[in-house]
């Protein structure tokens, strides 16, 4: 815990990426990753794409890894070696972060065909929160073999679920068997209706066999708040889609943050104002000046006497330090929903990864500002305020600051790269690495540690 606060304050960077050669800042240099260059027996993409999902509670409960379900569904038949290869991809990307795919407490579902259940890089990945998620596509699954291959899977510790397409459904009379005796199951939205729901679940329910734990069922696909709310209601315990990071029609939550006073302090350390003049313009919020001594006081700092006056704190913390900290109280929120949740774990995760990738490739080498970016680059969606509007009551770099408006440069390329990183295109995110010098691979591997610091981070205020 102490190393988490030394990271938060900036004592000890992100973990970087290991050392990789440069690649070449040309992306047309890039060797084609198309499902038509797997079939001609290149390799697929080192690249897991990742989705959150919520539990019942609005927050952040697991993660889905996989290939682009696009690229998933569009394999060609006639290949049926090629969702081996593209499973594999994903192994190989998830077992080269170790205990970080994990994310602490929370679940980690990889998707994958049924024909890789031999793969022996499953067993490289932890067992403790890792499900199986299979997903057939073209090919149904031998039931006996199948069955085999998960009891052997069970016993080195591994859950498993199936997702349920209603096109295989119906096309694959036993796949509702095999589901019946998983760990989850998710049922693609895009594909039922009311009735047709219902019919599968009863099928499900009466051919589980007696004594398995309840079965979790994961509503995947959701568009809208509308269909996350029937299934909610319907019973579902996990929820993925569109819907969750949906921007339109929605306005920030309630604070008891004053966030013009944070936006006046950021300002103040920005022009090199003095700590008393910084400290008196502090004691006019009684919020931030509590939140201030309650950390700088609480046991993880260290301090062998306790701090009573805001002048010594903002000495003992230091400039650079007592900013980063005041610019996360812009994500302080009373009741949080699920929006809020996933934007500010999405923000404080950019900070992290483009702080460490700092000096490499052709990203900048100014962790601070490269931070700060990542940090500001979807508040104008938390406070429903246009990113001009915003930038106007904060004295950024300049750098910084024409970046979060999109202009080009090293900075935003650094930017739209954090962004990719938590995309659904392999190839989206070969290119935007080649521009800022970088290979994939290295590059989602930081970007899984900055989304673990996120979750260290997130996880203060309980969720």
């Amino acid at each position: 815990m102490n190393s988490f606060f030394n990271r938060l304050m900036g004592k000890e960077a992100p973990a970087a990426p290991p050392a990789h050669p440069a690649a070449s800042p040309t992306p047309e240099r890039n060797t084609d990753h198309s499902e038509e260059a797997v079939a001609k027996g290149e390799q697929a993409p080192s690249f897991a794409c990742r989705e959150p999902l919520l539990d019942r509670r609005e927050r952040i409960a697991a993660y889905q890894f996989s290939m682009p379900e696009e690229v998933e569904l569009r394999l060609p038949s006639d290949f049926e070696f090629l969702p081996k290869i593209y499973d594999d991809a994903v192994l190989r990307s998830l077992t080269s972060l170790g205990d970080d795919a994990l994310l602490g407490p929370r679940l980690a579902f990889v998707r994958l065909s049924p024909e890789s259940l031999d793969n022996p890089r499953i067993h490289t990945l932890p067992t403790k929160n890792t499900v199986l998620m299979l997903a057939p596509v073209h090919k149904e699954p031998v039931i006996e073999s199948v069955r085999q291959q998960l009891d052997a899977l069970r016993q080195a510790g591994f859950a498993h679920g199936w997702l349920l397409r209603q096109p295989q459904v119906a096309a694959f009379p036993g796949l509702a068997e095999l589901a019946a005796t998983a760990d989850h199951v998710q049922i693609d939205a895009t594909g039922f209706n009311g009735m047709d729901l219902k019919l599968l679940l009863k099928s499900i329910s009466e051919a589980r066999p007696a004594g398995l734990p309840k079965l979790r069922l994961i509503a995947g696909g959701l568009n809208s708040f509308d269909e996350f709310n029937l299934y909610f209601r319907a019973g579902f315990d996990l929820f993925l889609g569109r819907f969750v990071s949906q921007r339109e029609n929605w306005h920030p939550p309630a604070s008891n943050i004053n966030r013009v006073r944070v936006f006046t302090l950021l300002n103040l350390l920005r022009s090199d104002t003095e700590v008393g003049a910084i400290a008196e313009e502090l004691k006019h919020d009684p919020v931030l000046s509590f939140k201030l001594l309650r950390y700088i006081n609480s046991p993880l700092m260290g301090l062998m006497s306790p701090v009573t006056g805001l002048d010594k704190a903002l000495i003992l913390l230091g400039r650079e330090k007592f900013y980063r900290w005041l610019s996360l109280m812009l994500f302080d929120f009373k009741s949080p929903g699920y929006k809020e949740r996933v934007l500010t774990e999405q923000a404080l995760s950019r900070a992290a990864f483009l702080e460490g990738l700092a000096g490499q490739g052709t990203v900048p080498a100014q962790a601070d500002w490269l931070f700060m970016l990542g940090l500001f680059s979807n508040l104008d969606l938390l406070m429903a305020q246009p990113m001009a509007d915003l930038l106007l009551q904060a004295k950024l770099p300049a750098a910084v600051h024409d970046a979060l408006l999109g202009e080009a440069g090293p900075f935003g390329d650094a930017l739209q790269l954090a962004i990719t990183a938590e995309g659904q295109s392999p190839i989206e995110l070969q290119r935007h690495a080649a521009l800022c010098g970088l290979h994939a691979l290295p590059v989602s591997q930081c970007a899984m540690k900055a989304l673990a610091w996120a979750h260290e981070i997130s996880s203060l205020d309980g969720s």
